[in-house]
């Protein structure tokens, strides 16, 4: 075994164009039946992704637009898009939906959900919302061309399968926390056994749990420390660690920590408290050389239509 990670690791140093292909086929032969749902650095901006809860918490109508690039240089190497769109009524339900594009190697994935949440009032400044996500993934594996060391020839597959989740948010408008799990539903996208089309319940879902908080520091700077703990019962526990600073409410920078895998700068300007644009460099922690860092690029519109009867109102671009 030892002989044969090594002849992998000389390979992906020799020719990068073959990393991906290598590295996809190996993924699926050890029997890797984790939920894949990608990582994001930005994710403050982007909750809805992974957590249904958070729909109709930010504004009346919220949209986000992201993009991010893994591993510049590498042929293959993953890029995921994202849209995510929420509103809100007056009677305290949130409705939305995302599509999330993820690309890696000759995979490539879209999921479209729909997300719905319930906010109820716990106190004059504070609010409990928990969420519903529902939808479907469309997947292609493009394994016919792969290139593996052994030469192994594997037939390309497609398909579809549903996604189901469900979330649970606290806030006010110095602190939030949440726990959702955004996949209740096994993906078959990286089986190749003949049972692949069967709806099983997740044997290794992905549990998200997440909380951040808002310090005033002087008159003009602000404090925004949040973590994000993702769990999955086959592999190392996920921990970020974000540190941003917001200067006037128009400038925001910081740092984040990922738990011995990458550390990022994270940089966004905020125009009218309501409109987000911001950049994320990650740079992997890693071992096998090569350049593995990241970009993601993210653009967040608010607008608020002051349907505020139940809903806690936000007048700051923070969370």
């Amino acid at each position: 075994m030892i002989i044969k990670a090594n002849k992998i690791v000389l390979e992906i140093k020799n020719n990068k164009k073959q990393w991906l292909s290598i590295f996809f086929v190996f993924f699926i032969s050890l029997n890797m039946y984790t939920q894949q749902i990608p990582n994001y650095t930005q994710y403050v901006y982007n909750m809805q992704i992974i957590n249904p809860a958070y729909v109709g918490s930010r504004a009346d109508l919220s949209i986000s637009l992201l993009s991010r690039h893994q591993w510049l240089g590498i042929e293959g190497a993953p890029i995921t898009r994202t849209f995510s769109v929420n509103g809100r009524t007056k009677r305290g339900l949130g409705i939305g939906a995302t599509i999330v594009n993820d690309k890696i190697g000759l995979s490539e994935s879209t999921n479209i959900n729909i997300d719905a949440s319930f906010t109820i009032i716990t106190s004059q400044f504070s609010r409990l919302s928990f969420g519903l996500k529902g939808g479907i993934t469309f997947f292609s594996n493009n394994l016919a061309n792969a290139i593996t060391p052994d030469n192994d020839i594997y037939a390309s597959t497609s398909g579809d399968f549903p996604n189901v989740g469900f979330g649970a948010f606290f806030y006010n408008k110095r602190f939030y926390v949440g726990l959702s799990m955004p996949y209740l539903l096994e993906t078959p996208q990286f089986y190749i056994e003949e049972n692949a089309q069967k709806i099983n319940l997740a044997r290794n879902a992905n549990y998200f749990f997440s909380t951040g908080a808002l310090f005033k520091l002087t008159e003009n700077l602000l404090f925004k420390p949040s973590t994000m703990v993702r769990y999955t019962s086959d592999l190392p526990v996920s921990i970020d660690i974000n540190s941003n600073f917001l200067y006037r409410n128009i400038i925001e920078a910081g740092l984040s920590y990922r738990y011995e895998n990458s550390v990022s700068a994270l940089f966004s300007v905020i125009i009218n408290e309501k409109y987000r644009i911001g950049y994320a460099y990650d740079h992997k922690l890693s071992t096998l050389g090569g350049n593995f860092s990241s970009h993601e690029i993210i653009f967040h519109l608010d607008f608020n239509l002051k349907r505020n009867t139940r809903w806690l109102l936000h007048d700051k671009c923070y969370f």
